[in-house]
């Protein structure tokens, strides 16, 4: 239960949030004045100072804060609350013409610039954590790069939160959740890499892409070149020796860092296998085996201190992980007995000892639940009509229905999912991706049920969950 609190507090109380998503890991820092140079660097304080000495604050968009101590740690409006300070006390800038503007923009404001202003008090991040994923990355506030978001998601977890509980505070998938952790840990590793100093401040740089990196994590070939598996327990594994893997993890930050437009040239399976085979050539060789972890890059494990700061409340939150490949707490609200009751054997199967099954059967689910789908939402006429040119395949059958990969096909290039994000359209279709290089597609699935070689592993069944998730949230509810 939430114990928010409305209360007016002197500007001079607030303080800005040592943890703040928007400044980068590298520079983070107890020191104020610091963090507040870091934002008016990079987040355009002096255009919000300029629009509160015009219109004021809105009272619509509270801070929203955390006591410590005998001050409040600002979770949400740091860049009002850097531009505050700056109106109220210019001399804080760092550079002599910023000082002459913030007292220029304070002399000259329409508003009256306010000493106190109004918050919401919450009780700690994670009850403050909904409100702002909300802000910033849904709603038209300044936008989170994705670093930012990926950075946000791992300080829930450190919180104490599960993936899936991160993703049921939030409103998004466990898989979206679980990706962003992924990668956020490669960029954390990467970060770790001696590096060229020109390489070093781009990746750094809160608008490096992220996501280039999120696609060698998603390959089969992405994979293999860096020499790591997924893995549930740390996110990802190495199966190589760690020095070929820092080897290769420095070729391939450098080249995403320095080369425009890698993005478009690793989009197919031929393509990552020019990428890597040009890359090979600046990578040494080595017969030398091993394995790793991330934590032997990132350094120990969190101290019994820094456990213990977790609150009671937080530890009371925490569930155990999900045993089977549905994620803890996702339900299936839909009274069709056929789509239940192939639901509820999924949810008893667990994953670690039934791959197999758990594999078949999600496939299965897929299937009916999406048909279900259609017919109760009086689509099932238009998608058979889309899957064949003619309409006419159902002549000589007809119970004859698409099959799966035509199901999809047809919900994602007509938009039929009500309130599916642009992301979990861009998930879904993945599944349909023919390209081997791709892990985690209906290709996947088909294999496991007709290649004898094809042995499911219990992460790769939870990658194809995490694709199919946001259409599966929309069927199966």
């Amino acid at each position: 239960m939430t114990n928010r609190a409305n209360r007016s507090v002197k500007l001079g109380n607030l303080i800005l949030d040592t943890r703040n998503t928007r400044i980068p890991a590298a520079h983070q820092t107890p020191d104020q004045r610091a963090l507040l140079h870091e934002l008016v660097e990079h987040e355009d304080v002096a255009g919000l100072a300029k629009s509160i000495a015009q219109l004021g604050l809105f009272p619509n968009e509270r801070m929203v804060v955390m006591r410590q101590n005998r001050r409040y740690t600002v979770l949400e409006g740091n860049r009002r609350l850097a531009a505050l300070k700056l109106l109220q006390t210019p001399e804080l800038a760092q550079k002599p013409a910023q000082v002459r503007f913030y007292r220029k923009l304070a002399r000259e404001a329409d508003a009256e610039l306010p000493t106190v202003v109004d918050v919401v008090v919450v009780a700690n991040r994670l009850e403050a954590a909904p409100i702002i994923a909300a802000l910033h990355t849904r709603h038209p506030k300044r936008r989170w790069q994705t670093v930012q978001q990926a950075q946000f998601y791992r300080g829930m977890v450190e919180d104490g939160l599960m993936p899936a509980e991160v993703a049921a505070e939030l409103g998004v998938t466990v898989g979206e959740v679980r990706s962003y952790l992924r990668s956020e840990k490669l960029y954390r590793v990467a970060q770790t890499l001696e590096l060229p100093e020109s390489v070093m401040k781009k990746l750094q740089d809160r608008r490096f892409p992220l996501t280039t990196l999120d696609r060698f994590l998603e390959s089969t070939k992405g994979q293999a070149f860096l020499g790591i598996r997924l893995d549930e327990e740390h996110d990802f594994r190495g199966v190589v020796h760690p020095d070929r893997f820092r080897a290769v993890l420095t070729k391939v930050v450098t080249d995403v860092a320095t080369v425009p437009g890698l993005t478009r040239m690793i989009n197919k399976d031929a393509d990552f296998e020019e990428y890597v085979s040009k890359a090979e050539r600046d990578v040494p060789k080595t017969r030398i085996r091993g394995t790793f972890t991330p934590a032997q890059f990132l350094g120990a494990k969190p101290s019994t201190e820094q456990k213990q700061k977790v609150t009671k409340a937080t530890t009371k939150r925490t569930r155990r992980r999900s045993k089977s490949v549905v994620p803890w707490g996702f339900k299936c609200t839909i009274q069709q007995p056929r789509v239940q009751a192939l639901f509820s054997e999924l949810k008893k199967l667990d994953v670690r000892t039934h791959p197999n099954s758990s594999a078949v059967m999600l496939r299965v689910l897929l299937d009916v639940a999406l048909w279900n789908f259609y017919k109760a939402n009086n689509l099932a006429s238009a998608a058979v009509a889309y899957c064949t040119k003619k309409g006419n395949r159902r002549k000589p059958k007809p119970k004859w229905t698409p099959t799966l990969r035509e199901l999809i096909s047809y919900g994602t290039a007509n938009a039929v999912f009500p309130d599916m994000t642009a992301d979990g359209y861009k998930s879904v279709q993945m599944l349909l991706a023919r390209d081997n290089n791709w892990i985690a597609t209906l290709d996947t699935l088909n294999e496991y049920a007709h290649n004898p070689h094809v042995q499911p592993t219990e992460q790769e069944i939870h990658a194809v969950w995490e694709r199919a998730e946001p259409m599966l949230t929309i069927i199966l509810k």
